[in-house]
């Protein structure tokens, strides 16, 4: 679509947009999760979005002089909201409130390695279910994957700069999150990993976010259960669940030295393993 010009004026930088510019963006950006990623927006679509953000033409033509601005404003802040979504750290408290109620079973090896299959299974088939499928996702995924065929431009760069600190504050938090609670109950990095948590943390990520990607061409084969042997019983387990066991058990064994009693009174102390807020914003 050829690109139609709104003023003269240079495009403004999202963080000092006005109320009104910034309500636009969130209704641009809402639209594009329902609808799916685009590299354009038709004049009766914009009109559409202009009326429910409640900005007049007159204010885009001083905040973009060019669609095509709007538009990678747009970008550029979904890329910068994705690190709220990728990691949720109400989910994060919640695995840690979890674990309290599960004290007793880190006396012994075999409950140890319950409580971490269990927490594995739940968070992923949480994040498969939950954040894979939102339009949120998949649009950071979308344009993860579709931005480097965009002209070569500093709106494109600063997009791939945002892209990039999603992604590595996604990943210093996971990290601290792993680093808490797997040492918690009764595991820990193989040493030839070095104390590197970030592989582990990509990896595992790799196998939610892929078997989302591929969801969207073969959703009955990747939703469909798989019966497993537990003892005398089978369990059905998603298929998100079994890559995340074996990337879990890829990086990670018993610890020899483990202390069931001092980690039982750590999680008695109510520790909190997510990092704080000011923590989070270096990261970004």
């Amino acid at each position: 679509m050829a690109d139609k010009r709104f003023g003269t004026s240079g495009a403004a930088i999202p963080d000092r947009l006005s109320k009104s510019r910034q309500d636009l963006l969130a209704i641009i950006q809402s639209h594009i999760e329902s609808t799916g990623l685009t590299l354009g927006i038709d004049d009766a679509v914009l009109e559409t979005l202009l009326k429910k953000a409640g900005v007049t033409k007159s204010e885009l033509n001083r905040a973009w002089p060019s669609r095509q601005e709007l538009l990678d404003d747009a970008f550029l802040a979904m890329a910068a909201k994705a690190r709220d979504d990728r990691a949720d750290t109400e989910t994060l408290l919640s695995t840690w409130q979890y674990l309290s109620s599960r004290a007793g079973d880190l006396l012994s090896p075999s409950g140890r390695r319950q409580v971490l299959v269990d927490v594995i299974r739940t968070a992923a088939e949480y994040n498969f279910g939950a954040v894979t499928a939102t339009g949120a996702w998949r649009s950071y995924a979308g344009l993860s994957a579709t931005i480097m065929s965009f002209p070569e431009t500093d709106s494109r760069q600063r997009t791939l700069d945002a892209l990039l600190a999603s992604e590595m504050s996604f990943v210093e938090t996971m990290e601290m999150f792993y680093r808490n609670v797997i040492p918690t109950v009764g595991y820990r990095l193989k040493p030839h990993f070095g104390g590197d948590w970030q592989p582990f943390v990509v990896t595992a990520a790799a196998v939610i976010e892929g078997l989302g990607l591929i969801r969207a061409s073969v959703p009955a084969l990747v939703e469909r259960p798989l019966d497993i042997p537990s003892g005398d019983t089978l369990e059905p387990w998603s298929l998100a669940s079994l890559g995340f066991v074996g990337v879990v058990d890829a990086f990670i064994e018993p610890d020899p030295d483990y202390d069931p009693h001092e980690a039982i009174a750590r999680l008695s102390g109510g520790v909190d393993v997510t990092p704080s807020p000011a923590e989070d914003s270096q990261a970004y």
